[in-house]
């Protein structure tokens, strides 16, 4: 009995531990991607501000 529950944890610990590395690097790849859409976005505008 003491070999299943042991069993149970580890893999409801392995479960959590991959959401939360998943979610973790989602949350990192949509924050990249919003810093580099505003600066992109912010160098564009300067860059137009310029031609006048």
């Amino acid at each position: 009995m003491a070999i299943m529950s042991q069993l149970f944890w580890g893999v409801t610990v392995g479960a959590l531990s991959s959401t939360f590395s998943l979610l973790a690097k989602g949350a990192a790849m949509l924050g990249g991607l919003s810093a580099a859409g505003w600066w992109g976005i912010k160098r564009r505008r300067g860059r137009d501000e310029g031609k006048d």
